[in-house]
């Protein structure tokens, strides 16, 4: 590594960790509450996990566990300490940015990996993350080095090695299932081999079994590492959603003709048959108000298509401040997806799994809920497409003027 890049990245390094560290001063959202959202369940079901070894699970649905014990072994060694999680939180946006570099690297060259580097480091989306306690934190270093290891780690220890980051990624957020079986799929389509997705497919199921026999067990039924898809889906889509989670319990719900309050709608004594039972309501609802629904649809990608779209309806008036920002967002968005089309002759592998990734994000945005959170996994990649825009525009100016002088 030039002497150039090794100082950029020392002072990659000091911006990320100073910021984990300062976050709960500069993000407005941490300054109210510095444990925001969904950090509240996390934080507390980790530390009862560390304190007294109990896995207990608070919130309605069942949560994939891997972050939750990461942050679980944190405390065991510090107490219960949230700013040592967001140093952990920092770590591991490095390594999201270290496979980043790599990435871009290895498929438009230094120059632009470095800006890839600078870009990644000050993106608000990713730089922010840092300072909360979710999932998001180990997501996206798995999905960034998961992409990287199914491009290039070959042989067999390599499509071993990738079907357990694809399981671990699964285990941070179950959302991700479908994706490693597109990546398995997506093996045998360039290895023509059963060879390289079985020992994928292997190495995936042996990483996420153990923990889904337990969580299922639990609850005497067969659960896929989390539950509450359903329920999710019915905040999603309902006549009160917004493109984002409405406050159902606080509502009443329509469905097949009959108005009655959302708890009872979902009556089941068994979580598993109530998670079921809210997906039947949301499929239901969809189906007898496809018009409405179309117009939700279109909430939800315009609240996914914001600099800063924010799910809770309370959290949004932050954001109406930042609408200034769209613009420079949409830009970027479109700088982005020219780079990654511009790849496609060179290296249509990665554009494939790009698609694959992209695909199955906007069908879950789709299903769900639109807003920043649900497509931050593809951010790394965006800034992947943008830094190669802006370096090959960069070196077309360049050389014309060089014409012309």
């Amino acid at each position: 590594m030039r002497l150039s890049v090794a100082w950029l990245w020392a002072i990659v390094i000091v911006v990320r960790l100073a910021y984990a560290l300062l976050a709960p001063q500069i993000d407005p959202f941490l300054r109210a509450n510095p444990l925001h959202g969904d950090a509240t369940q996390y934080d507390a079901t980790a530390w009862r996990l560390a304190s007294t070894g109990e896995y207990r699970l608070d919130k309605e649905n069942a949560t994939a566990p891997a972050y939750l014990y990461l942050m679980a072994g944190v405390y065991l060694f510090v107490g219960h300490e949230p700013a040592a999680v967001r140093l952990l939180n920092a770590l591991l946006g490095l390594l999201t940015l270290w496979g980043l570099w790599r990435l871009t690297h290895q498929l438009v060259g230094e120059r632009a990996a470095n800006l890839a580097l600078v870009l990644a480091t000050f993106h608000p989306h990713l730089l922010m993350i840092t300072g909360w306690l979710y999932t998001e934190n180990l997501v996206l270093p798995l999905i960034v080095w998961g992409i990287y290891g199914l491009l290039f780690w070959r042989g067999g220890k390599g499509w071993a090695v990738s079907g357990v980051v694809l399981g671990l990624l699964a285990l941070t957020r179950a959302t991700f299932l479908p994706f490693a079986v597109l990546a398995v799929g997506w093996l045998l389509w360039r290895e023509r081999t059963w060879r390289a997705p079985t020992l994928a497919l292997i190495t995936f199921l042996f990483t996420v079994l153990p923990y889904t026999l337990y969580i299922s067990s639990q609850y005497n039924a067969f659960v896929p590492i989390s539950l509450g898809s359903g329920y999710l889906a019915l905040r999603a889509n309902n006549e009160h959603a917004d493109g984002g989670f409405s406050r159902i319990w606080e509502q009443e719900l329509t469905i097949g003709g009959e108005r009655k309050p959302t708890s009872e709608w979902l009556r089941e004594d068994n979580p598993v048959a109530r998670d079921r039972q809210a997906m039947r309501l949301a499929l239901q609802w969809i189906k007898e108000n496809p018009t409405q629904w179309l117009v939700l649809v279109g909430k939800k990608l315009s609240l996914t298509l914001r600099a800063f779209g924010l799910v809770h309806p309370k959290s949004r008036p932050v954001a109406q401040g930042l609408r200034f920002a769209d613009g420079i967002y949409w830009i970027f968005l479109l700088s982005a997806l020219y780079g990654l089309w511009r790849l496609r002759g060179e290296h249509p592998e990665f554009v494939l799994l790009i698609l694959l990734l992209f695909g199955l994000t906007l069908l879950t945005v789709l299903l769900y809920a639109g807003g920043s959170r649900f497509i931050l996994h593809t951010q790394p990649f965006l800034t992947l497409g943008a830094a190669g825009t802006i370096v090959a525009l960069w070196v077309r100016i360049h050389t014309q003027s060089g014409t012309e002088t």
